[in-house]
């Protein structure tokens, strides 16, 4: 069977006006998904939300797809930032695993708690290509070296194996913030959820070895 191919932009932006005219594309792309979803937003929907000409559109973006694809990278791009910030922070000096988990379970549910109807659409609705499906993966890898990282650095894990721990941790946090912020229940408070996933991740870093 074939392998399905990523939708890429058909240009790069050089001059500032066309640096405007493509983020009030993406822009307008992101609020047309997060109101209509990705099957019935379209290009059209997309040119009249950021005021230009559907062939002003397609300069830039062949289809839809390509218009996703370039705000997935985006979210891709804030999750290293995230991840480069936690680690600048903790890595500044000692701090407590409780510390640690807490700045990483709380910048993942403030990261997913922008926009959470446009981050399910991107991630459940949009078709992904081999490519797109790999950089996910790649992300997903580097966020898991980080986590080790910091895991190896404190004296309270007892895990013995790390590199299964941190792929345990970064896919439980990821999974359950999204979940949380997609629709958690009304009784469920965001310093409620932070908490609870806190003490359940340092219970297993930290009990006895497995």
């Amino acid at each position: 069977m074939a392998t399905k191919k990523a939708k890429n932009p058909r240009k790069t932006p050089r001059q500032e006006r066309s640096r405007v005219t493509v983020d009030a594309i993406l822009e307008a792309a992101a609020q047309v998904f997060e109101s209509r979803g990705y099957a019935a937003g379209t290009t059209n929907h997309i040119a009249e939300r950021a005021g230009v000409s559907i062939g002003s559109l397609y300069q830039y973006f062949p289809d839809k797809e390509s218009v996703a694809n370039v705000l997935i990278e985006r979210h891709m791009q804030e999750g290293a930032e995230l991840f480069a910030d936690v680690l600048g922070h903790v890595g500044q000096q000692p701090h407590s695993l409780a510390t640690v988990l807490d700045h990483f379970v709380g910048a993942m549910v403030e990261m997913h708690a922008k926009n959470p109807r446009l981050q399910h659409v991107l991630l459940e609705e949009v078709p992904h290509s081999h490519e797109m499906h790999e950089a996910m993966r790649g992300e997903k890898r580097k966020a898991m070296v980080a986590v080790k990282m910091l895991l190896e650095s404190s004296p309270e894990v007892r895990v013995t194996d790390l590199s299964a721990a941190a792929y345990i941790v970064v896919n439980t946090v990821e999974a359950l913030t999204h979940e949380f912020v997609v629709g958690a229940p009304h009784d469920l408070s965001r310093r409620r959820f932070k908490k609870e996933l806190v003490a359940m991740l340092l219970r297993y870093l930290s009990g006895a070895s497995v």
